[in-house]
């Protein structure tokens, strides 16, 4: 092992990258969660090696572009829905993103380093492991609102197919589920600071942290039950239509009379839908522009309901300067438009093109037009409806983000269109970060996209309908209520896990401080 740590050069680079690429295939929907333990282990082990802060940073950096670069492979899908114009960022666009953002990574090996470059060899190495989850935790944060904020792919998320686990979020939100998750998996780098029966002790002790993450959550779902709302039954609407034909004027007509005919199949079972919920930008026409478009609708809208969709929002003809907005609307059935909501967090390259004046990368979506952004969460009343707060796509990703504080509502709604991404691990990471939200908030989530995965869940964020990804169809599902108390993390938001951080901080400060007998390299 010695000799594999003092590796330098392109083997030292490739067996880092290699080791982000160990923790890519524990994040969703792949979870092989014990390669999760080789990759961060093995990442302290390189750190716990370097003597300069230049190997420290260069150490986390090649981490970094192995975990983003495999762990978001799959946004090349989007430059193959029109190849003739995207096509030529394939080769630059995921890589370019890998190194970018892997610069958190190298920051977080950086800061780590620093806040224990001056321990003493003999000193615990638990101690040091704890100041590596620290820096890892406050890197994610940061990199959750820094230059608009990508917090995707958080250590929390390899947790996702266990809804228990993912409970602790409803008291530590997701950084403090990353905190405790990178702590677990880089203590069995301390496997190898051990001899002889105490590497048995150390191979068991990884596991006791997910064990009582486990068992915490177990017992707050064994007895949890869920009321639903009084005559709210939703219909969610997956259409599944291609990205590549979703905006061809020769497809118009044909996509739009696909999601009146979903809406208008009768219910398979005793349940009719009160209200009708289609994904985001499922209407491609603007409806405040098309009277026709807000007719069709209305002819849809069940009694006292609503339909709500996805649209691109515009300035009424001859209105300047002209605008568009991704949008949420709720139409009623006389064709008025009761509810609007504008997407906030715009998605850069997407949405809109940052530094405009000298970017030569073309916007993906159609137009020459950037989004305006609106206002930021709000909390929507539709009638026959509890309180909603909508969020458009990748605007679920962002812990304490998603609702209005001063409203709050019901349960949670996320239209979504993951059509660009084809069937990649794309929609599932984010179908887990949107299941995140719901445990944190403790609010019902309903989640509805173009080609899946759409789900309902309660508010522990356990799934009570769902459909499959690639396929066209939809379900009738009754509205959980939200739980009777708000969550520890809904009502403290940051101070929950930032407390935590600094008080672990602390104590590996301390730990470093104390003498210990173990050995001081590795075997």
């Amino acid at each position: 092992m010695q000799k594999i740590l003092e590796l330098t050069g392109y083997k030292r680079a490739l067996l880092l990258i290699g080791l982000g690429l160990c923790v890519v295939a524990a994040l969703p929907p792949i979870y092989i969660f014990p390669l999760a333990f080789i990759g961060m282990g093995g990442l302290f082990l390189f750190l716990d090696h370097c003597e300069t802060k230049k190997q420290a940073f260069l150490t986390g950096w090649l981490f970094g572009i192995g975990f983003f670069g495999g762990g978001l492979y799959w946004l090349t899908n989007a430059f193959l829905v029109n190849p003739d114009k995207h096509g030529w960022l394939i080769p630059i666009a995921v890589p370019a993103l890998a190194i970018g953002v892997g610069l958190f990574n190298g920051l977080t090996t950086l800061l780590a380093h620093l806040s224990w470059a001056y321990r003493p060899k003999d000193r615990a190495v638990i101690g040091r492991i704890l100041l590596f989850a620290c820096a890892w935790t406050a890197m994610e944060w940061v990199r959750s609102w820094l230059f608009t904020g990508f917090p995707w792919n958080m250590m929390a998320s390899i947790w996702g197919f266990s809804d228990e686990i993912l409970q602790s979020t409803s008291v530590f939100g997701s950084f403090g589920l990353s905190l405790f998750t990178v702590l677990a998996t880089s203590l069995s780098a301390s496997f190898f600071y051990r001899e002889g029966k105490q590497k048995a002790v150390v191979a068991l002790s990884v596991l006791v942290i997910p064990a009582l993450l486990w068992t915490s959550g177990a017992i707050r779902l064994m007895d949890a039950t869920v009321e639903h709302h009084d005559n709210v039954v939703l219909r969610l609407i997956q259409p599944n239509i291609a990205q590549k034909t979703k905006w061809d004027n020769d497809h118009k007509i044909e996509n739009f009379n696909t999601l009146l005919d979903l809406s208008l199949t009768p219910p398979q079972g005793d349940l009719a839908p009160t209200h009708i919920i289609m994904p985001e930008t499922a209407v491609t026409y603007s409806v405040n522009r098309e009277p026709y478009v807000l007719k069709a609708l209305a002819s849809i809208t069940p009694r006292g309901g609503a339909v709500i969709t996805g649209t691109p929002r515009m300035t009424p003809r001859g209105v300047q300067p002209f605008q568009v907005w991704n949008s949420l609307v709720a139409i009623n059935e006389v064709g008025s438009v009761v509810a609007t909501y504008d997407k906030f967090h715009l998605v850069p390259f997407g949405e809109y093109i940052p530094l405009r004046n000298w970017n030569p990368i073309p916007k993906l979506t159609d137009g020459l037009v950037d989004f305006t952004p609106g206002s930021g969460p709000q909390t929507l009343e539709i009638a026959g409806l509890p309180s909603v707060s909508p969020l458009i796509c990748y605007e679920i990703i962002f812990p304490g983000e998603v609702v209005d504080p001063q409203k709050r509502p019901q349960w949670l709604l996320n239209i979504t269109n993951d059509g660009w991404y084809g069937n990649s691990p794309g929609p599932y990471q984010h179908l887990i970060s949107a299941k995140m939200r719901s445990v944190e908030e403790g609010l019902p989530l309903v989640r509805v996209a173009n080609t899946g995965v759409s789900v309902i869940t309660d508010g522990y964020g356990r799934t009570q309908a769902s459909i499959p990804y690639g396929v066209q169809r939809f379900v009738d599902v009754p509205l959980a209520k939200p739980l009777d108390h708000i969550p520890f993390f809904a009502r403290y938001g940051a101070g929950s896990w930032g407390g935590i951080l600094l008080l672990l901080t602390i104590l590996g400060q301390v730990l470093i401080s104390l003498p210990t007998k173990q050995r001081s390299t590795v075997s």
